[in-house]
């Protein structure tokens, strides 16, 4: 790739994301000076993007766990986790012992980069592993079973307050942007299932979204509002093209939007107006503020659990926050004579 092609595809790329001309100006002479020093080259795309310093057995369980259907995104943080432990490990998959992890993670831990939460992940890629390794019989045995999951403060992640929504919904500048806060509040879709989204996927008479790929590749129906069919007709009605995605890119051949790209418009809208708001914005932060309206409003915990697609009702719980003047009033409607 020609450093004219990687310009080329970065300014794509940051217009897509709705990045002022000014700025978008200044980044690009800044890259312009920094790439003086370095060679451009395009990276690998395959499905199992993968260095040659990696172990054969490393890429085998990859290969794996992509006829699986995992998602990208999983295979590249398997792939890195992996990579970045036998780097410092330095012994073959079979010569692994128990203290070898520990020891792995440890360091992690202490060197102040890895807070309780990555260092269990890490433990629980590594356990991934080598249960894969034993379950193949390559190993007859797992060197990090006995290692026990290590214990993560219980935080509590707040939804937006009502007043909060609507300042998300007023700091939107384009249809597009209104149309993303609308759809990720009011179906509750994850960020990667909003990208994946089809026009074949909205059925405007019923007002479902049939997410065809969510979490685990298990197919859901959900809902959108009124509001959020306002906002979805005016964005599908004024773009230039699309490739059948709902959310596409501004410029032909007009595919389908990256997570990332999401994320970031999400990010945009959140820091007009971070001084009125009490949380730090994300989709997910739209995701918990669904599952706890819904729950304010009286739906039984149950629909919301099969709305946000949900295995288990104790995932659904962990997002619903219940707001002190309820249970309040409740006490007072059941409690008191």
């Amino acid at each position: 790739m020609s450093y004219e092609q990687f310009r080329h595809s970065v300014v794509m790329r940051l217009e897509d994301i709705g990045l002022p001309s000014s700025v978008l100006n200044r980044v690009l002479s800044e890259i312009d000076i920094a790439s003086q020093d370095y060679k451009i080259e395009r990276q690998c795309t395959d499905i199992i993007s993968v260095e040659e310093g990696i172990p054969q057995m490393v890429k085998m369980f990859i290969a794996s766990m992509a006829v699986k259907n995992c998602s990208r995104r999983t295979l590249k943080d398997y792939t890195q986790c992996l990579e970045r432990f036998f780097a410092v490990v330095r012994k073959p998959y079979n010569m692994v012992t128990t203290n070898d992890i520990r020891l792995y993670l440890f360091g992690g831990s202490q060197s102040g980069r890895w807070c309780p939460s990555t260092t269990d992940h890490q433990r629980t890629v590594i356990n991934a592993f080598f249960n894969w390794c034993v379950d193949e019989e390559y190993l007859n045995r797992n060197p990090s079973r006995v290692i026990s999951p290590i214990k993560v403060p219980k935080k509590k992640l707040k939804p937006l307050q009502q007043i909060e929504l609507e300042e998300m919904r007023d700091a939107c500048k384009t249809y597009r942007e209104r149309a993303l806060v609308d759809i990720l509040f009011s179906s509750g879709v994850r960020i990667s299932e909003c990208a994946a989204l089809t026009e074949d996927d909205i059925n405007w008479t019923d007002h479902t979204i049939l997410v065809r790929h969510g979490k685990g590749d298990k197919e859901r129906i959900t809902y959108f509002n009124p509001e959020a069919e306002v906002s979805l007709r005016n964005y599908l009605n004024n773009r230039k093209g699309s490739d059948g995605h709902v959310f596409c890119k501004t410029r032909a051949p007009y595919t389908g939007v990256t997570i990332e790209a999401l994320e970031a418009e999400i990010r945009h809208i959140r820091e007009r107006i971070a001084d009125k708001l009490g949380v730090k914005v994300t989709p997910h932060t739209l995701r918990r503020t669904t599952a706890t309206i819904a729950s304010e409003r009286g739906m039984p915990i149950e629909d919301v659990q099969a709305i946000l697609g949900h295995e288990s009702i104790e995932t659904t719980m962990r997002y619903v926050s219940v707001s002190n003047n309820r249970v309040k009033n409740n006490y007072s409607k059941y409690m008191q004579s």
